[in-house]
């Protein structure tokens, strides 16, 4: 490798922390009535190193021109944080007339930005009350992927490069009236039927479906004139059969029953729950609501009881930064039940205790959202925000609750403990572990092993971590049980920008007790309502 490169891939070293969220992508599209669709589009970048390599340096003026030829009213725009694009709107006559937009990709900074083979796929079902509309489409960005000529990155470079283009930040929002009912792949969402949106992080492969149900006129027209027709003839039964009613109670039940049919059938039509079988989106963005406590989970791994994370609780609690906030045990058939404990901090520490420290991870997930679920029901005091921290396996129970697919919570922050992130090498945990009793062929280390079924389906969901989640990653390399490799506790590097990581000469058994630890911790999770210490000489 000559000077030159090596110079440009160590330069490419130096800047893994600065990349990610250097690329925006916004579709916003409003549906009508009539069933014609507004959308408007917005693409956006920021200078950058691996823009330059990749030859990325948007000529927007130009796209400004190109988007006016395919009949959109177009600007150039700068940010206060230096982010510079073209916002676009066009409406189109028709759903089916959007199918144009992939053609339009071919141009442009969509040209670039979009890959070429992207999946976008219109189709109509007529209906007497509503015409159905399937959108099927997908986002898949990777440098292979995407149309950009120049310089062609390999190694390491390309790695970055790959993660610079993938760590862009996609949103995609749908708003209609309230008489157009909106999808998106699974079920309508019944407090928000009119309004949908995602925001997608780490796009690779995601695949996302839009069904929209909009009023067919002539339908409607028909049920109406049918319905008045009926009432008509009701009414005319009811005046000259029971005229011992009065003029205001025959007015009264006319509206009612008016009202009844209307409400009625529409709804029924317009909620009626579609058997589609797409995938959800990667990412839904969540409704934050107001949060009066944002707790903390602490999930023990192998060998790890409720008395794991007690000399940490009692740390922080001393140094009154958060509290004792109880403690969630769930059985081996699932079943979680909690104890709350109240919080004058605002930030109540919740122990999460499994019976079986040998399940799977599989079902460890499970019981990780059950737990959450039953304090959530327990708990008198509302949260949206929640933050999680695991030990050995629990750091893999909590990175692997941060990429499933539906989040209840937003989860603000995550902290690993010398967790297999990447799988351990099972010959030699299962080697150590064996004159400690254990079953060294339990479901949990078949699913820590590297390479196992289990790591390989996280090591996949890692593509999408959400990059708005900060991460603290602590790896320990000292004493007589090394057993996992700084590469697999630090392995969410390669996944995110928003991680720190730090080593300590602490054994695996006892680095969640040491108290340089704590004092990191506490300055990550909680300097929010606290003042950062300062590390001792």
């Amino acid at each position: 490798m000559s000077t030159k490169k090596k110079g440009i891939l160590l330069s490419f070293l130096m800047l893994t922390l600065l990349l990610g969220g250097c690329i925006r992508i916004q579709y916003d599209a409003t549906i009508h009535t009539d069933q014609s669709v507004t959308l408007k589009t917005t693409y956006a970048a920021k200078e950058h190193p691996v823009a330059r390599l990749l030859n990325l340096n948007p000529n927007w003026n130009s796209y400004v021109k190109q988007a006016e030829k395919n009949g959109y009213s177009a600007k150039t725009f700068k940010t206060k944080d230096d982010y510079e694009g073209i916002r676009m709107q066009k409406t189109f006559a028709n759903f089916k007339d959007m199918t144009s937009i992939k053609d339009e990709w071919k141009t442009g900074i969509g040209g670039i930005l979009i890959p070429p083979d992207t999946k976008f796929d219109m189709k109509k079902s007529d209906g007497f009350w509503f015409d159905t509309y399937r959108l099927d489409t997908n986002i898949d960005l990777s440098i292979d992927r995407l149309n950009i000529k120049g310089y062609q990155p390999t190694g390491q470079v390309k790695k970055l490069a790959d993660r610079y283009i993938r760590q862009a930040d996609i949103e995609i929002k749908l708003h209609g009236p309230k008489v157009i009912g909106l999808q998106n792949g699974e079920k309508i969402d019944w407090s928000n039927y009119h309004d949908v949106s995602w925001k997608l992080y780490g796009t690779k492969a995601n695949q996302l479906q839009l069904i929209a149900y909009v009023p067919n006129p002539t339908g409607w027209i028909i049920t109406g004139i049918v319905l008045l027709i009926g009432v008509g003839l009701f009414l005319y039964w009811v005046f000259h059969r029971v005229r011992k009613l009065r003029r205001q109670q025959l007015k009264t039940i006319s509206i009612s029953l008016l009202v009844c049919l209307i409400v009625g059938g529409g709804a029924w039509w317009l909620f009626a729950e579609d058997t589609s079988s797409a995938p959800p989106p990667t990412r839904q963005i969540i409704t934050q609501g107001k949060s009066e406590i944002v707790p903390t989970f602490l999930v023990h791994g192998l060998f790890g009881t409720e008395r794991t994370f007690v000399p940490m609780i009692q740390n922080f609690t001393n140094k009154k930064v958060a509290d004792d906030g109880g403690r969630c045990d769930v059985t081996r058939s699932g079943k979680a039940t909690c104890i709350v404990k109240p919080s004058p901090t605002g930030y109540p520490l919740v122990r999460i205790v499994f019976a079986d420290d040998e399940a799977s991870l599989a079902d460890q997930q499970k019981w990780l959202n059950a737990a959450i679920a039953a304090y959530d029901v327990k708990q008198k005091a509302t949260f949206a925000d929640i933050q999680l921290v695991g030990h050995s396996m629990g750091g893999v129970d909590v990175v692997a609750y941060t990429v499933q697919e539906e989040m209840p919570y937003h989860v603000r922050k995550v902290v690993t403990l010398d967790s297999p992130i990447a799988g351990s090498d099972y010959a030699k945990l299962g080697l150590t572990l064996a004159p400690l009793g254990t079953n060294t062929n339990s479901p949990a280390l078949r699913d820590l092993a590297k390479g196992s079924a289990a790591m390989n389906n996280l090591t996949q969901r890692l593509e999408t971590w959400p990059r708005d989640v900060l991460v603290y990653s602590f790896g320990a390399k000292g004493g007589d049980f090394n057993l996992i490799s700084l590469n697999s506790s630090f392995a969410l590097e390669n996944y995110t920008d928003n991680i720190q990581t730090k080593s300590y000469k602490y054994d695996h058994f006892t680095i969640h007790r040491r108290e340089p630890v704590f004092r990191e911790i506490r300055n990550f999770l909680f300097k929010e309502n606290r003042v950062t210490e300062e590390e001792s000489p």
